[in-house]
């Protein structure tokens, strides 16, 4: 009793802090997904086509690769340093575009703007991971993840109404400002971490960080599931057309599905998480997952039913990819900044890999890419499974 007594003691100073480290994501987050709805407004304004945008797009996906080298920054220099860098590099990626407002200015803001949200991230997961009991840490990332489905849901619809009001431009100052008063709030508010200071090379840190069959388990968790989601995330759009007809009003509910399905997921792992266990609510995720990956294909019958299908799908892996973080934070304890910018990078890779690969299986329809999705997903069972043990 004493001892459940002084551990809410201990955690609950962090709820003022993650609340602030949640709307800090939730600009940055809304900086990296205002991007592909409204990718026709940005090409207009800087008078381009929309594959030249797209270009950048991949860029940022592949960018994800640098990650483990911030990790080595936020082991040496802290994550708090760590996190007011990645704000600093946010900040003068939105800027560019009010000094060079052309395409070279709005790639400089994607790029530097997407190297800081890299920073940032992994950063305020491993602090998190730092400051709250592993018994504890479902609740507060969990909510820190909220994030992601709230720039899309709240975020980009102000950024659009900003748009509409101003210019392209609008966007990317309100972003700077807000990014900027973050700066601001967390170096006032957010408690100094002491650095992990090795003066170990890179590589040897790299592999110390994964050197457990539990840790490659982990990023082979990571990269399995987030492909799997890629190859259906790539083609759902062609399949609605395809399934329905050209209805651009269809394909703007199923985003609006995919965002509430996001936030229901994340707000599973934020209340469940700790009581369930992380492990055993990965597995329930990505079995029901698989299930989804068969059930989808066989929706396109109806609009109605696709878009349920759509829901329990992204439902499901946003449960799966949320509930590996927490669960990952204590794969790799003593090297925790550096595995879960790894991590960072094993999910970048799994998207990669797969995007190419999505419209060559779509050739034989919506079958084959889910049946793919389906065998990845039973990869990461499988590891984590056999050799993941922390529950």
């Amino acid at each position: 009793m004493m001892s459940s007594w002084l551990e809410k003691r201990k955690v609950r100073p962090m709820l003022p802090v993650v609340a602030l480290l949640t709307g800090t994501r939730t600009i940055i987050d809304t900086g990296s997904r205002m991007i592909y709805p409204l990718l026709p407004v940005f090409a207009r304004g800087v008078q381009v086509e929309i594959s030249a945008i797209v270009s950048i797009l991949t860029l940022m996906q592949l960018m994800g690769l640098v990650a483990p080298f911030i990790g080595r920054i936020a082991e040496q220099r802290g994550r708090k340093f760590t996190i007011l860098l990645g704000l600093l590099l946010y900040m003068a990626g939105m800027v560019s575009v009010f000094i060079l407002p052309d395409f070279t200015g709005l790639a400089i803001a994607l790029l530097v703007g997407t190297l800081g949200r890299i920073a940032l991230g992994p950063a305020i997961q491993a602090y998190i991971g730092d400051k709250v009991p592993y018994q504890r840490r479902g609740l507060y990332l969990g909510f820190v993840e909220l994030a992601w489905s709230g720039a899309f849901l709240f975020g980009v619809p102000a950024m659009t109404w900003l748009i509409a009001q101003y210019n392209w431009q609008a966007p990317f100052l309100a972003l700077a400002i807000l990014a900027a008063v973050s700066f601001v709030m967390v170096t006032l508010r957010v408690e100094p971490d002491a650095p992990v200071v090795r003066q170990v090379a890179f590589l040897p840190a790299l592999r110390a960080a994964a050197s457990s069959p539990m840790a490659l388990a982990g990023l082979c968790l990571g990269f399995s599931i987030s492909a799997a989601n890629q190859l259906v995330s790539v083609v759902f759009g062609t399949w609605i057309e395809a399934s329905f007809g050209i209805q651009l009003a269809t394909l703007a509910v199923a985003a609006a599905v995919i965002g509430l399905s996001e936030l229901t997921g994340e707000g599973i792992v934020t209340f469940f998480a700790d009581k369930f266990g992380k492990r055993r609510l990965v597995l329930v995720g990505v079995s029901a997952n698989i299930l989804a990956c068969i059930i989808l294909p066989m929706t396109g019958v109806d609009v109605n039913l696709a878009l349920g299908g759509l829901f329990f799908f992204y439902l499901t892996f946003e449960l799966s990819v949320v509930a590996t973080i927490p669960l990952a934070t204590e794969l790799s304890p003593d090297s925790r900044a550096m595995y879960l910018t790894m991590l960072m990078t094993a999910v970048t890779l799994g998207r990669a890999l797969l995007t190419p690969v999505a419209p060559v299986l779509f050739a034989s329809g919506l079958l084959a890419n889910c049946l793919v999705a389906a065998g990845l997903n039973l990869v990461a069972i499988f590891v984590v499974w056999r050799y993941i043990t922390v529950k």
